[in-house]
């Protein structure tokens, strides 16, 4: 079988990118050698690619024209995602859907991109097949009347982790919570420090430490500002009873040691077309709070507390009760209600997200549409 890829970019440090990557090492692996993809950039070795500027270096392109099936991600708008409706009559095309960031949860000078990226999507009734990483993603495309035949299947999670025995605040009673998402409006990044500030001037015993991880590059660098000064502030009011610190750019190494030892996983996220930092969190041993916006409830599933979204009293609520819950007599026992109950289920729950597991269903769906 011969394969090609469209894709705008394939780096580092990108969902999109990660995801490609895993379904060509998945092709490969199960017999597939014949796959080409084609981008502006590809940062991967390991992938076979030739890097293109415009629609017609991929039209004639020799591989491309004799493809048994030809693949597209789309997350945002990019011109060779034009490509889609003159893909020779012989390939079988496929699309697999990220979904699109609500106008609304951007910058303003971002929201053309978004508006684009949103006619755009349209393209997609071209494809024969189209793969949806969450059911959220099929309602978008449904929603907007995109009824190509799809199938759900979520990504792969490969920093997932087995939850340690026991969290270190059992030792010294600091509750650890864990942010990771860029440092933007619609993660909430400043809004879990609002709350975190709410819930230190209620309970005047607790002790906490915050590890925000986010990639600085894609951040917004007034509203980092914003959380630096109030980071401040908190230190100054609270003293050694808060010690909070920015990761940018952390390595996966950090991350995972991060979330082994955090026992509460926040994220006031506005939009999540996915949730790949829920998982890893839940598999790491971490109860979550979140919004109950886009996929969150389902990804998030009953693994911790959902409020509503944009609510901080809701919020400060919550994180108040799971600070006291996670220190509680029946979470470090054994009772359903314990920590030790709560990681039995959610390594199970976890497994569905393994490489492996994603990687055969891809490669299964590839053939059957092929």
């Amino acid at each position: 079988m011969k394969v090609s890829y469209v894709n705008g970019i394939c780096v580092k440090n990108d969902a999109i990118s990660n995801s490609i990557r895993d379904e060509v090492r998945a092709l490969r692996k199960s017999g597939v050698d014949d796959v080409r993809l084609y981008a502006y950039a590809c940062e991967y070795d390991d992938i076979p690619s030739t890097v293109v500027s415009e629609v017609r270096d991929i039209a004639f392109d020799p591989h491309f024209l004799a493809s048994d099936v030809v693949i597209f991600h789309f997350g945002i708008y990019y011109p060779l995602f034009d490509l889609l409706s003159i893909v020779p009559a012989r390939a079988r095309r496929l699309v697999v859907f990220h979904n699109v960031t609500p106008r609304e949860f951007v910058k303003p000078e971002s929201r053309a991109l978004i508006d684009q990226s949103f006619s755009q999507m349209s393209n997609i009734a071209w494809a024969d097949h189209v793969i949806c990483v969450s059911d959220t993603n099929l309602e978008v495309l449904r929603k907007a009347g995109i009824d190509t035949p799809a199938t759900v299947l979520p990504l792969a999670i490969h920093s997932m982790s087995h939850p340690p025995s026991r969290k270190p605040s059992v030792v010294d009673n600091i509750v650890r919570i864990a942010f990771i998402g860029r440092f933007v409006k619609s993660k909430g990044p400043h809004e879990l420090l609002m709350a975190l500030s709410n819930v230190l001037a209620s309970n005047p015993t607790c002790a906490v430490k915050l590890d925000m991880v986010g990639n600085l590059l894609f951040s917004d660098p007034e509203l980092l500002a914003q959380i630096e000064t109030i980071i401040a502030t908190l230190a100054r009011q609270y003293g050694r009873r808060v010690e909070i610190k920015i990761h940018g750019n952390a390595s996966e190494e950090q991350k995972h040691e991060i979330l082994q030892d955090a026992d509460l996983f926040v994220l006031p996220t506005y939009h999540e077309g996915f949730g790949v930092p829920i998982v890893e969190a839940i598999s790491n041993g971490c109860y979550v709070i979140a919004y109950d916006n886009s996929n969150v409830p389902s990804v998030t599933n009953g693994f911790g507390r959902l409020v509503n979204t944009g609510c901080i009293d809701s919020l400060s609520a919550e994180l108040a009760q799971a600070v006291e819950k996670v220190v509680s007599a029946a979470w470090r026992g054994s009772g359903d209600e314990s920590y030790q109950t709560f990681v039995t289920h959610a390594t199970r729950y976890a497994e569905e997200f393994s490489p492996g597991r994603v990687a055969r269903n891809f490669v299964n769906l590839v053939s059957k549409i092929q």
